[in-house]
């Protein structure tokens, strides 16, 4: 395994693009445009790591290695380390207020928190021998993701904090990776102490809205890909921001910006704060390959959790059979949450009660949580999510420390509690 390492030092002044037409302050909320930027501004430490994959792709991890008001900024601490979904980066547990967003939550609780960045998004386009303008470097689904990003990125982690296993909190994309690692890796299982899935994605037979249409569209999707080949896609850059600044200032509550986030992630479930939807899309989607939709439309189509179809003849070249490899969920022997909801069109309710719960071993699921009216984007930005998702793990990760004989004490930043310690 490669490691590599970058700390980066940023300065407290922000101009990556200025568009003075903007309100002052939504422009200046727009500025801060990458994770670590977001991290400083709120007066947090940030830090900037790379991990090499096997394969050769170079990775952006970052770190916000203690809390706000730590007053013992060196000693060790337990890791959170937060795995983004689909179009997605690092900054989607950062862009609510502190007191809201997930990274920073687990930050003031006393744990050593990273960020990883899959292969394809703005963070992690970069690799030892292919520029990013290459189509073999889009050669790659969330298959790949599963076998060479979560190893080289939770090997670096552990590598560098000198631990030996991590929590795992993923969203969506971020937990179907994590079961296809489990599933075929049954020594990986050592290094999650405890796994959370937020809107887990496995089988995608009941999803609704975009998704849906994308499955509809299959084989004209799969036409184009054959023809235009292995290509970038949705990526996030000056344009798209540029666009969604222009549409999405005009005013509070506007229908253009909701209507595409909702008819990703469900209907409005009136806990997400209007005022910022701006800069939720400001930041995302950013980007991943084409081929990497193409095996989520696969996913809907077939309605199953299978490996990336090849064609006949590159299924019995690559799998040694006509269809793809289906994953085997009943192998993860994990200590598993999850977080699930019926207002959530792509990880719907039904495919976590009727296939997830179903496929893992009962052994291995310790929690299962229902939300009540939580969409897929929700169990990231909604109003209500740190009271019902985070606030929750926290606990479950204080018992399982402290069960094990480590306390972990935190100041809380908002309720002006007590100091902290983990050992």
């Amino acid at each position: 395994m490669k490691f590599a390492e970058t700390r980066v030092q940023f300065s407290t002044t922000y101009s990556c693009y200025v568009f003075p037409s903007f309100p002052p302050f939504y422009s200046y909320t727009v500025l801060i445009t990458v994770s670590p930027e977001i991290i400083q501004h709120w007066g947090y430490p940030v830090e900037v790591h790379q991990a090499v994959t096997a394969d050769g792709y170079i990775l952006t991890l970052h770190r916000i290695p203690h809390g706000k008001e730590s007053n013992n900024a060196t000693s060790p601490r337990p890791v959170v380390f937060l795995q983004h979904g689909l179009l997605c980066t690092s900054s989607i547990w950062l862009l609510n207020l502190p007191h809201q967003s997930a990274g920073f939550i687990f930050a003031d609780n006393g744990f050593d928190v990273w960020l990883g960045n899959m292969r394809g998004n703005v963070y992690s386009r970069q690799h030892v021998s292919m520029g990013s303008d290459s189509s073999d470097f889009w050669k790659f689904s969330w298959e790949e993701m599963a076998e060479f990003d979560l190893p080289a990125m939770i090997d670096y982690v552990l590598h560098k904090t000198q631990q030996q296993s991590l929590y795992y909190v993923g969203h969506s994309q971020g937990s179907l990776t994590m079961l296809a690692k489990l599933s075929t890796d049954k020594k990986f299982s050592q290094k999650i102490r405890k796994f959370f899935m937020l809107a887990p994605v496995s089988r995608m037979s009941h999803v609704k809205g975009m998704f849906q249409y994308l499955g509809q569209i299959y084989e004209q999707f799969k036409l184009a890909y054959r023809l235009f080949g292995d290509n970038e896609f949705m990526s996030n850059n000056i344009f798209t921001r540029l666009i969604t600044n222009i549409v999405c200032d005009q005013a509070v509550n506007n229908p253009l910006c909701e209507n595409f986030i909702f008819s990703v992630s469900g209907p409005n479930s009136n806990q997400l704060n209007s005022s910022r939807i701006g800069i939720y899309l400001a930041h995302n989607p950013a980007g991943t390959s084409s081929r990497n939709m193409l095996h989520f439309a696969q996913m809907v189509h077939t309605k199953r959790m299978a490996s990336f179809d090849r064609g006949a003849d590159g299924n019995i070249r690559w799998y040694g059979q006509s269809v793809p490899t289906e994953y085997d969920l009943t192998r993860i022997h994990c200590d598993s949450y999850l977080f699930y909801s019926d207002y959530d069109w792509l990880a719907s309710a039904a495919d976590v009660e009727q296939f997830l719960l179903r496929a893992l071993p009962k052994t291995s699921v310790k929690f299962t949580r229902k939300l009540k009216e939580f969409n897929h984007n929700d169990f990231l930005w909604g109003l209500r999510a740190r009271k019902e998702i985070y606030d929750p793990i926290v606990n479950i990760m204080k018992n399982h420390l402290l069960s094990n004989g480590i306390e972990i004490l935190v100041l809380h930043v908002y309720s002006g509690l007590v100091m902290e310690m983990f050992g």
